[in-house]
């Protein structure tokens, strides 16, 4: 990407950008249907997650998913084209059309639109997500702490501010931020930050406040959506980071799969400033 040496703010996501975790979502959707009227469908609906994941399905990463119709249309598409879990094209009502829809924007988000579409309790959900993040940080799981990710972060000196953003309440976010060993990595950490909507704010605020223009900022993350459309929306630079295909991952400044490339572009990052610092003396 052109232009890092101008970069001044770096803000990143939490979940998938601090870590990663690829088997999370089986416990997750455990969780939400082993007992139930669903409790014998576990088993598909593990194989259709997997197939939405890999973009093998009719909807996937970089898709909306519209509860009130049951349908799926593609945002690269140049007029929506709602298509039901098989890929047949179907025809839908206006009402249906102005319902509100869900983002797949990451795996956290396909096991919600699972959720809505069986008709899970919000209340469940949220017990659910609770007990997944703990049964993280107990080793339960495929996570783990990325130290040279964490090193890259701590190393980066040559930028204004590093900004952690995430949609997590204060109440589990720093628990869990903590668990990482992350906490004192960040310029500034916000909880419930409201994205996409609360980051577009932010980033507003943050370029009166410091005078930056919108290429100073960079964002990474791995839901598009929140992390990166209203970042670029406002002229700042983008990093997409997901080990998923997605069907508008060109769109971004740069497209990342793995914590090993994340940490390697932040170390770039700062090499590139410590030249540019030095060839202004």
């Amino acid at each position: 990407m052109d232009g890092l040496q101008n970069i001044e703010v770096v803000i990143f996501d939490l979940d998938g950008t601090l870590y990663q975790d690829g088997t999370f979502y089986k416990r997750y959707l455990q969780l939400l249907f082993e007992e139930g009227e669903h409790g014998t469908r576990l088993g598909e609906f593990l194989d259709d997650m997997a197939s939405l994941l890999a973009g093998r399905y009719v909807g996937g990463i970089g898709d909306w998913y519209h509860p009130a119709s049951d349908t799926w249309t593609r945002g690269t598409d140049p007029s929506p084209v709602y298509r039901n879990w098989l890929g047949v094209e179907q025809s839908v009502f206006p009402k249906e059309i102005d319902a509100p829809s869900i983002y797949a924007g990451d795996a956290w988000s396909l096991v919600s639109i699972f959720a809505t579409r069986y008709g899970v309790s919000e209340q469940k959900r949220q017990q659910a997500f609770q007990q997944v993040r703990r049964e993280m940080l107990q080793g339960a799981s495929s996570f783990e702490r990325h130290h040279d990710l964490y090193s890259a972060i701590g190393n980066l000196t040559g930028v204004r501010a590093k900004v952690l953003l995430t949609n997590s309440p204060e109440n589990t976010g720093r628990e869990f931020i903590a668990a990482l060993d992350c906490l004192e990595l960040f310029t500034e950490i916000q909880y419930g930050a409201a994205k996409p909507s609360g980051l577009e704010r932010y980033m507003q605020q943050l370029m009166g406040r410091e005078s930056l223009r919108p290429d100073q900022i960079l964002s990474i993350g791995d839901h598009a959506w929140n992390d990166l459309y209203p970042v670029r929306k406002l002229g700042g630079r983008t990093v997409w980071l997901s080990p998923y295909p997605s069907s508008e991952s060109a769109q971004w400044d740069i497209q990342l799969s793995t914590l090993d490339e994340l940490a390697a572009l932040l170390v770039d990052l700062q090499q590139i400033k410590q030249r540019s610092k030095l060839s202004s003396i």
